[in-house]
């Protein structure tokens, strides 16, 4: 992969430089990529997952969905490097149904 452009993220979002989690790039479905795409749209602000999801044009109710890991990828360390890239990018305030990402709020110098 080429340089981040989007914060840690690449321009499509289907990969991710977090050397705190792992030394080469985290790289996410085209689900995932969507997901991570609208979240970062938000500019860090926290928002409801439905419109997070509608954004990303996804069927599923909760962003964390597309990153819970399935019984047959239990022992992948790929499938575990994409949701724990997912927690440290990703504040979720669950009473509220809040999720937002706070790496991705526009800095103002």
């Amino acid at each position: 992969p080429a340089t981040p452009v989007n914060g840690p993220f690449s321009a499509d979002f289907k990969w991710v430089t977090l050397p705190e989690i792992q030394p080469t790039p985290i790289q996410f479905t085209d689900g995932q990529a969507k997901v991570l795409g609208a979240l970062w749209s938000f500019k860090g602000e926290a928002t409801t997952a439905d419109r997070i999801m509608q954004r990303a044009g996804q069927k599923s109710e909760k962003p964390n969905d597309l990153f819970k890991i399935k019984a047959k990828d239990k022992n992948k360390p790929v499938h575990a490097a994409r949701l724990t890239a997912y927690h440290a990018l990703v504040i979720t305030q669950q009473r509220a149904g809040l999720y937002a990402m706070p790496c991705a709020a526009v800095v103002l110098a």
